[in-house]
């Protein structure tokens, strides 16, 4: 599993992008700093635009940080006749 200020950073650097060029299309480098240094996380519409610059969807920069997503089984719930009953 990778923090996320090192995902961010890495992708940044490997797509060629300076912290002051991503801070200047989100809004400010200081905010990418701070991201990248830990000390703050970026909100979900600056993480949107984050990952939309960087080229990289937000589910694998989830995935990156988190681990894969475990899939769940949901069951199937009927009601009949007041009874709730699982399939």
């Amino acid at each position: 599993m990778i923090k996320n200020d090192e995902i961010i950073k890495k992708i940044r650097k490997s797509r060629g992008i300076s912290q002051k060029e991503l801070g200047h299309l989100i809004g400010s480098q200081s905010m990418i700093s701070r991201i990248e240094n830990n000390q703050s996380s970026p909100t979900d519409y600056n993480l949107q635009e984050i990952c939309q610059i960087l080229n990289i969807p937000i589910e694998e920069y989830f995935e990156a940080t988190f681990g894969k997503k475990k899939q769940f089984r949901l069951n199937k719930i009927s009601f009949r006749a007041g009874v709730c009953q699982t399939r």
